[in-house]
């Protein structure tokens, strides 16, 4: 177990809603339901395609996009995100000597705007700022989620692509939990 998971579990253990366990094998479907759910409309946009073809290739970029991150954050916590006994979402975060970075968080459509990925974002960044590091992260251009990054104090570091890279700099301090919900 990664020093960032351990951080991250013992802020949202098992039982307090949300809660946070290492993600698991058995974890696929919930994975696909995810990776399906952001992507399915602009898939839907590919003319020709039955919605079964649709499905399956969105889940065979749901396993690339999962071997990346393998690849790529070796030692991630790869975290499902739980709300009274149910996989709800993933938080993905990865912790290097300078800075921890976000590298996937999502959550399943039904349990959006509900405070919860504001209540996740928040234990991150606690667990950065007690140990004194900037927080990176990526967010494509038009997600509404850029909006709730930036007032936790996140800015523009750059343009990769169809993501917009975002860096919350050392001691920035975060705004008070209630106040960002309510945002």
């Amino acid at each position: 177990m990664t020093h960032v998971s351990s951080g991250l579990l013992s802020m949202l253990p098992l039982g307090s809603d949300p809660g946070l366990r290492l993600q698991t094998g058995n974890d696929q479907a919930l994975l696909g339901d995810l990776y399906l759910s952001r992507r399915w409309a602009e898939v839907s946009a590919v003319p020709g395609w039955s919605d079964a073809q649709r499905r399956a290739f969105l889940l065979s970029q749901e396993q690339l996009q999962r071997s990346h991150y393998h690849q790529h954050y070796p030692e991630a916590a790869f975290l499902i995100v739980d709300y009274a006994g149910t996989a709800i979402g993933r938080l993905c975060v990865d912790q290097d000597p300078s800075a921890v970075r976000i590298v996937d968080i999502a959550l399943l459509p039904q349990w959006q705007g509900r405070g919860i990925g504001s209540r996740l974002l928040h234990a991150v960044l606690h667990l950065v700022d007690s140990q004194g590091l900037a927080c990176h992260l990526s967010v494509e251009h038009s997600s509404p989620a850029r909006r709730l990054y930036e007032r936790l104090g996140f800015q523009v570091c750059g343009e990769a692509g169809p993501y917009t890279p975002m860096q919350r700099p050392v001691g920035r301090s975060q705004p008070p939990h209630k106040e960002a919900l309510e945002a």
